[in-house]
């Protein structure tokens, strides 16, 4: 018995500020500098502000806010209904799921044909689920986990059948330049990530595992953006003038018009950068409007060295 006192006596005892894991809290700070830059950026940028950037930035602030309330609740030491706080975790989770799933839409041009897998479509079933899976459940037996275990089999289903239609959709072209293939992994990995979330999350709440393997989806994504600048930055020794800065194209107009540079045709764009041949043509067209061209030819005469 005395051995037992002095070992609890000189044991030192510890309080933590919070629930949440140092590795989380370490991806908030990352997260968070990402924000600041991107801020920095946008606001002492000489150019107007594109919709790239601040898709980009909109998609690093959701991140950060997944994590900061996945790491901090549910808190019981917090009043009201300990119900509500898995609301606001859950709905922020789902929303920056579908957010992302969006994001890459636009980035890689996707216009999916499947009515089921529409951004607005995959917005409405995973909210009225989320209504009749885990609130209504919960109503009727007052269990968390039975309620959350309930609601997380569709979106595990959902997601495992998202990520194999992702996959058939964005490799349907494989004859492309090494750029675009890259970019095309990413984006495939961080949709990995995401559909992982809902699994990791039915079977417990593993912060230093879950929030990790989630929040890797923004960090690819950031890859994706640095591959981007990377790429640009590479294939402006191909013009004369930096007519992306000089003429505000968006990032994807960029890319096709270094590829018009290189005298590719808009099949051979269109294959490289995953989007159909009238797609290319819409884009190029607003290349030439913004940069005073009359065609591709004069595009070609005016800014290639």
């Amino acid at each position: 018995m005395f051995l037992l006192i002095q070992k609890y006596k000189y044991t030192p005892q510890y309080e933590y500020i919070s629930s949440m894991h140092w590795v989380v809290l370490f991806t908030c700070i990352l997260i968070s500098f990402t924000i600041i830059f991107q801020i920095l950026h946008i606001y002492y940028s000489n150019q107007k502000t594109s919709k790239e950037k601040l898709r980009y930035l909109y998609l690093a602030i959701l991140f950060l806010l997944y994590n900061v309330l996945n790491g901090l609740l549910p808190n019981t030491s917090l009043p009201g209904p300990l119900i509500l706080q898995y609301v606001i975790t859950y709905g922020i989770s789902t929303f920056m799921c579908i957010y992302l799933i969006w994001y890459l839409y636009q980035e890689f041009n996707i216009i999916t044909p499947n009515y089921f897998f529409q951004v607005k479509n995959l917005t409405i079933i995973l909210s009225v689920s989320f209504l009749l899976l885990f609130i209504v459940p919960y109503f009727f037996s007052y269990s968390l986990n039975s309620s959350r275990s309930l609601f997380l089999i569709l979106p595990i289903l959902l997601s495992s059948i998202f990520f194999i239609y992702f996959i058939k959709i964005i490799t349907k072209e494989v004859k492309r330049q090494r750029y675009f293939k890259i970019q095309t992994y990413l984006g495939l990995c961080s949709i990995l990530s995401i559909v992982l979330l809902p699994l990791l999350t039915f079977f417990g709440d593993f912060q230093p595992i879950t929030q990790p393997v989630v929040s890797a989806a923004f960090f690819l994504v950031t890859t994706m953006e640095i591959n981007s600048y990377l790429y640009r930055l590479k294939n402006t020794h191909t013009l004369k003038l930096n007519v992306g800065r000089q003429y505000n194209f968006t990032n994807r107009e960029n890319e096709i018009a270094l590829q018009i540079i290189k005298k590719n045709n808009y099949k051979q764009i269109a294959q490289n950068m995953f989007i159909t041949y009238g797609t290319v043509r819409k884009h190029a067209s607003n290349i030439f409007i913004k940069s005073n061209c009359a065609s591709r030819k004069d595009f070609i005469k005016k800014f290639k060295k």
